[in-house]
């Protein structure tokens, strides 16, 4: 049952900026902690899956059968309902390593974070800072726009629960922000280009193709960012790189722009 006592009251009475404050980091290593300090002995990748999903479904807070669905959908409903309880267990005795409090709160058959606790969550500060990137890239401020990519690519340490590839509900959300994470790069790669930042700039396209091969423009633009940083040896060879992805992944050859730059590029003519 939901905790009414009055140390709870007490702590939910404090001012928003007093209250204890709860940092998860879901993309990459998992990381809690309450306060700065480090949440530990999660003994397994379920109790961690289970706390990130509360933490990534807050509105409204899942019911007990949906967490039975999702986590154990072949189970019969009271071999489901003990895992779930089992599993429940195991993240309060995770989060009691750093606070008494009662962290996951269960209320009208729905399971969620005590209200009275503030939240940072990686994938909330990913999707803010990106949203900003975007109002300010709309707005012309490059500069800005340029800022708010890069501490959304500092927030990605990697993909959503990355060492737990094998739970079936992050497949999804997982590539969601994967591939939003790839479209930062780009769009960073984009205006660090023309900022006239080319290495900065090839980098960035390098990470891109690295995560979706057939970005075609985006190899266009690192060969155009080699090229003028005297390396056409390497512009060449990413053209084949490009060929090659397109070839293998789609079955088709690269555009008659692309065919073009290699050419120029191939016959020494500025890009």
């Amino acid at each position: 049952m939901d905790d009414h006592s009055p140390s709870s009251l007490l702590t939910a009475e404090k001012p928003w900026s007093a209250r204890p404050l709860l940092a998860a980091h879901v993309l990459g290593p998992f990381l809690v902690t309450l306060d700065g300090v480090p949440a530990g002995l999660w003994h397994g990748g379920r109790n961690e899956s289970l706390f990130a999903y509360l933490l990534t479904h807050r509105n409204p807070w899942p019911s007990r059968e949906t967490l039975m669905h999702v986590f154990w959908p072949g189970s019969t409903q009271d071999a489901a309902r003990n895992s779930l309880n089992v599993a429940l267990h195991g993240v309060r005795r995770a989060l009691r390593t750093v606070t008494e409090r009662p962290i996951v709160r269960f209320l009208g058959n729905r399971y969620g974070l005590d209200p009275a606790v503030r939240l940072w969550l990686d994938v909330d500060e990913f999707d803010r800072h990106l949203r900003l990137a975007r109002l300010r890239r709309l707005a012309g401020e490059a500069d800005a726009a340029i800022r708010e990519y890069e501490v959304a690519d500092g927030l990605y340490r990697g993909d959503l629960l990355a060492e737990n590839p094998y739970e079936e509900w992050p497949v999804l959300p997982r590539e969601q922000w994967r591939l939003a994470h790839v479209d930062a790069l780009d769009h960073l790669g984009e205006l660090s280009f023309a900022a006239g930042r080319y290495a900065a700039a090839a980098g960035l396209c390098a990470r891109v193709v690295e995560g979706d091969p057939c970005r075609e423009t985006t190899h266009r633009r690192l060969m155009v960012c080699q090229s003028r940083q005297g390396q056409p040896h390497l512009a060449l060879l990413q053209h084949r790189a490009c060929a090659d992805a397109l070839w293998r992944d789609l079955g088709v050859e690269p555009s008659p722009e692309t065919q073009a730059l290699y050419q120029r590029i191939r016959r020494h003519e500025p890009v």
